[in-house]
């Protein structure tokens, strides 16, 4: 099962906020962090919204049904070990 594109970038985005968080806590007054925080909020944080909002609206039926199909394709692949860490 391939992930859409929005899911994709929404992933991605997920991805550079775990980061920013791990680097807002382990060095909070650096200036690659500094970076990392601007970065995240002109270029990500507008688009996460809006991909959220879009993930959201879909009728819970159907939701449940995507979460559902990305966890067994996610298990299947950490079963055979394709998934990285």
């Amino acid at each position: 099962m391939e992930l859409k594109e929005e899911e994709l970038r929404l992933v991605a985005i997920r991805r550079r906020a775990t980061q920013l968080a791990v680097a807002l806590v382990t060095e909070p007054f650096s200036a690659d962090t500094y970076a990392q925080l601007r970065s995240y909020v002109e270029r990500d944080a507008d688009e996460a919204q809006f991909l959220v909002r879009e993930v959201l609206a879909l009728p819970p039926a159907r939701l449940r049904e995507r979460i559902a199909e990305l966890t067994r394709v996610n298990r299947a692949k950490t079963v055979q070990g394709e998934v990285s860490a």
